[in-house]
C-alpha cells in the first residue's frame, strides 16, 4: 500500500504547448540514440505521442502491454521492499530490445530499439527524457492548479454576488398616491 500514498490526487489534461514540447524530447531522443520508436503513455497503457517509425507495431497494443508489465513489475519491487518501484526495465530480444523508463507515477516511455544500437546510449539519453519530461509534466500541473484555483475564485465571486442579489429587496419604482 505504500504505493498508493504517492497516487497522484487527480489527474490532469496536457496543453497543446506540454504535449508539443514531450513530442520535441521524444523526437530528440529517437535521433539522438537511432531508435526504432519511443512511444510516451499514460500508466493505462493510453498512448499520447510518439516519435519514429512505428511500421507493423500497434501502438495501443505496445503501449497497454508495456503497462501491464510495468504493473507487474512495480509489484515484484514491492515485494522485495522497493517501495517506489523500477525506474527503469530493459527487455532484451533476439534482434530488438525495449527500454521502459518510469516517468512519475502517472507515465511511460517505452523506446524501441536494434540489438545494435549500444544499451549504454539509450540509459543516458533515455534519464535526460525523462527528466525533461518530469520538468514538462511538473509545469503543466503546475498551470492547470493555477487555472482551477483562479476559476474556483472567479466561481465563489460570481456565486457571492448572485447569493447576495437574491437577498436584496427589489427597489420599488412605482409611488403610492394617497
Amino acid at each position: 500500500m505504500a504505493l498508493a500514498k504517492n497516487a497522484p490526487k487527480s489527474q490532469f489534461m496536457l496543453s497543446t504547448e506540454a504535449f508539443n514540447e514531450i513530442s520535441d524530447v521524444l523526437k530528440e531522443l529517437e535521433a539522438s540514440t537511432r531508435a526504432e520508436l519511443a512511444v510516451f503513455c499514460d500508466a493505462n497503457g493510453v498512448p499520447i505521442t510518439h516519435a519514429g517509425k512505428p511500421r507493423a507495431i500497434d501502438l495501443t497494443s505496445l503501449s497497454a502491454l508495456n503497462a501491464g508489465n510495468y504493473a507487474a513489475t512495480r509489484e515484484m519491487a514491492r515485494l522485495i521492499g522497493e517501495s517506489q518501484g523500477f525506474k527503469f526495465l530493459f527487455l532484451e530480444g533476439e534482434n530488438k530490445n525495449i527500454y521502459l523508463c518510469n516517468v512519475g507515477y502517472d507515465f511511460l516511455l517505452s523506446i524501441v530499439f536494434a540489438k545494435t544500437v549500444a544499451l549504454g546510449m539509450i540509459r543516458i539519453y533515455a534519464n535526460k527524457a525523462v527528466k525533461q519530461i518530469s520538468g514538462i509534466l511538473e509545469k503543466a500541473q503546475k498551470q492547470e492548479q493555477m487555472a482551477e484555483e483562479f476559476l474556483d475564485v472567479e466561481f465563489n465571486t460570481l456565486l457571492g454576488k448572485a447569493f447576495d442579489a437574491s437577498f436584496r429587496k427589489p427597489n420599488s419604482s412605482t409611488k403610492t398616491e394617497s
